[in-house]
């Protein structure tokens, strides 16, 4: 079927012969009960630490952008990139949501594509605070622009991006991934093409986020996503019991070792992960919890950013998450 996303399909078939990796399935229920016996968690877009505006097309390009760099905050040394804001400092995700937040309200004339179309690497590299310590700073200016420039020219507005959607994300989220520079998440292993989409799935449901649900960001196929299989998740995952490594793959992230892209250890985690998620959706819905896999996804994430964990997260250097 059309309407099928490749992500599921095809991580479930590396699942079913991986031997580096394994879901705990008695694990995922315990998860399940527990969070049933809590209260079972709320999913929700944090308005707080994103762009908010009534103006449609700046909304729009901010979340485009925001997606388009949100990639690979860690580093080899013991610092991180990190940005001054609101008072505070802020490192990862947040420093990059908050960084593009305070140049879309300071600097509401040049909160639009024909702006980072143009946009010179010493002004983009002051919009993050010059990014010292951030990995593929380069990069991540080439990929706004190019964005910027692909969108503009093929759409006009972000907004006609999105309409040719026809409000479906299993429209969109393809469309996001073989369209937009650098989001083609893909890559073959054993003769199969194996799709993740971490930051096109991520691109779409943020726009579904951020507009509540409604108006551009009303979607009829909520349940085509998966989750967005990135270093936190796998983490979180490993934590809660649910994600089992082999002992060489524990040693490789124990000891903070690369695993490099497209390896087998790499496309393995990833490819768990998704069914990890799925798995625990089929579990939750016992208790009357009826989550979509992305919901799952942001609990999950929000969740992994305050639990002290048993591993780190995997080290893998790359542009897709």
């Amino acid at each position: 079927m059309a309407d099928e996303n490749p992500v599921r399909q095809t991580t479930l078939e590396v699942l079913k012969k991986a031997s580096e990796v394994r879901i705990n399935k008695e694990k995922v229920e315990e998860l399940a009960a527990r969070w049933n016996q809590e209260g079972l968690p709320v999913a929700w877009w944090d308005c707080a630490k994103h762009f908010q505006s009534e103006n449609e097309e700046q909304l729009l390009t901010y979340l485009i952008l925001l997606d388009s760099l949100n990639f690979c905050f860690w580093n080899h040394g013991a610092e991180k990139w990190a940005v001054n804001l609101e008072g505070r400092p802020y490192s990862g995700y947040f420093a990059l949501s908050l960084s593009l937040k305070e140049f879309f309200e300071k600097n509401p004339d040049k909160a639009n594509l024909h702006y980072f179309e143009e946009v010179s690497f010493k002004e983009f590299s002051r919009i993050l605070q010059w990014g010292k310590n951030l990995l593929y700073l380069e990069e991540r200016w080439q990929i706004a622009r190019r964005v910027s420039c692909h969108i503009l020219k093929k759409y006009g507005s972000a907004r006609n991006f999105i309409l040719s959607s026809d409000q479906k994300l299993s429209v969109l989220i393809p469309k996001i991934a073989m369209e937009l520079f650098s989001f083609s998440d893909h890559f073959w292993h054993n003769g199969q093409r194996i799709y993740f989409w971490k930051r096109a799935q991520i691109l779409a449901m943020d726009i579904y986020g951020a507009f509540a649900g409604r108006g551009l960001g009303y979607f009829k196929d909520l349940d085509y996503p998966t989750a967005f299989p990135d270093y936190k998740l796998p983490q979180i995952l490993n934590h809660y019991g649910i994600m089992e490594y082999s002992p060489a793959l524990e040693a490789l992230i124990k000891n903070r070792c690369l695993i490099y892209p497209m390896s087998k250890e790499e496309i393995k985690i990833r490819s768990a992960t998704v069914w990890a998620v799925e798995y625990l959706k089929e579990a939750l819905q016992k208790y009357g919890g009826q989550y979509h896999s992305f919901e799952l996804d942001w609990i999950l994430w929000e969740k992994s950013q305050k639990a002290k964990m048993n591993l780190p997260h995997h080290r893998t250097e790359t542009i897709f998450y």
